[in-house]
């Protein structure tokens, strides 16, 4: 009982400092939507900060259309520093992405001229760090195609990879932006800024006692509900149930 006790606290204490899951950092792609208006704007990706960037100019985006491959970088971000959390918004078009949004992107550039079935790229430093889509096929009828639609990344799936994971987005279907007019009256608007990374790059601080949740081999316990002592669990009950057995014999023995 001792030694599978001691796993299950390693295995959480495991848990706990790496957080669980994977950790974002840098900036993330988080969502790419193919919109309904004229021209089929707005085309654009969101962007999220998973740390803080002193110079955003070290990334830059890219669009491999019809799965001809990677077209390398199309896009630089201008130099600016960002915090963590922030959101970013690339489009093709401000006037369409406004109208429909609400809001006005945060850079315009001609390269985001993609269709709902084109890969999109994301470079730092000149490298491929994070990948919508696979980039040497085209879209139309694959699982990934967002078509007059969107994709959106599931919270805490953060990581960046130069590798398309699929279970990491969900995606709103084709064509079902069809006829809207604007993301707020939407049946199915794009989720914008709702994306989730989880616990920051930074270290994680130790819990305090009593807040330590034990993990492993189907067990959770709340440290306090019990306390350990050897191969002994002593429940709340049982140690108030013993100070007053002490406390009964120590009156009886001032009484004699």
């Amino acid at each position: 009982m001792k030694k599978h006790l001691n796993a299950s606290l390693a295995a959480g204490l495991i848990l706990l400092a790496t957080g669980g899951l994977s950790r974002a950092t840098g900036l993330v792609l988080t969502g790419v939507i193919d919109g309904p208006l004229t021209g089929g704007t707005p085309k654009a990706v969101e962007l999220y900060a998973a740390s803080d960037i002193p110079d955003l100019s070290i990334y830059g985006l890219g669009v491999a259309n019809n799965g001809g491959g990677s077209d390398g970088i199309e896009f630089t971000f201008s130099p600016r520093s960002v915090s963590r959390g922030d959101f970013l918004y690339l489009a093709s078009d401000g006037v369409g992405f406004s109208s429909f949004f609400g809001f006005a992107p945060d850079a315009v550039s001609s390269a985001l001229n993609f269709n709902g079935d084109d890969a999109v790229e994301l470079f730092r430093a000149g490298a491929p760090v994070d990948v919508f889509g696979n980039i040497a096929a085209d879209g139309t009828g694959q699982a990934w195609e967002y078509l007059d639609g969107w994709a959106y990344r599931n919270n805490l799936a953060g990581q960046e990879t130069a590798s398309f994971l699929l279970p990491d987005w969900y995606f709103s279907g084709i064509n079902v932006l069809d006829g809207e007019s604007a993301n707020l009256t939407a049946a199915v608007p794009f989720p914008a800024g709702t994306f989730a990374a989880g616990p920051p790059s930074d270290p994680v601080p130790i819990p305090e006692p009593g807040t330590i949740l034990l993990l492993g081999s189907g067990l959770g316990v709340l440290a306090g509900r019990c306390r350990l002592q050897g191969d002994r669990k002593i429940s709340p009950r049982l140690q108030e149930s013993k100070k007053r057995k002490n406390w009964r014999a120590a009156r009886n023995s001032f009484r004699s």
